[in-house]
């Protein structure tokens, strides 16, 4: 039985999730959207419960979660590019053995379901950003407000 994989914007590409992206493509492989994402995408904006610093902080440290480091996070190290041109070439190598790929992801629901998870983390992004902002304006310190 194969059973959904987190979503996450930050999500590592691996030898093994390249190889099960077929299963993505008949949209037998579904992501999970996070319920926070879901609800960033309903309410970016929102302002209630957020009375505080510490509030704000843990809201931006939960996004954080199922996003990823934000843009203000140092990155630890240099990105192995050797590593993702491997990984490039594999997904192009994989891709490219389904023969109308575009037609059968339209058909199966997958490029619809993959809109959605993509339109779930731009809210997170955007809900992210703005609880930041929010936090910034209080003079908070990070997460709650932006890394210096």
């Amino acid at each position: 039985m194969l059973t959904a994989s987190p979503l996450t914007a930050a999500e590592d590409r691996t030898a093994a999730s390249i190889v099960e992206s077929p299963l993505a493509d008949v949209n037998i492989k579904k992501k999970h959207i996070p319920l926070l994402l879901l609800e960033a995408k309903d309410h970016p904006y929102a302002t209630i419960g957020m009375t505080d610093c510490a509030k704000t902080g843990a809201a931006v440290r939960d996004l954080d979660s199922v996003l990823g480091r934000d843009l203000d996070v140092p990155v630890a190290g240099k990105p192995n590019e050797g590593r993702e041109l491997a990984m490039d070439a594999g997904q192009d190598t994989i891709n490219s053995l389904i023969p109308g790929r575009f037609i059968i992801r339209r058909l199966s629901g997958a490029y619809a379901a993959q809109r959605k998870a993509v339109a779930a983390v731009d809210a997170g992004s955007v809900r992210r950003g703005f609880l930041k902002g929010l936090g910034e304006a209080r003079e908070c310190s990070p997460p709650a407000g932006q890394r210096r």
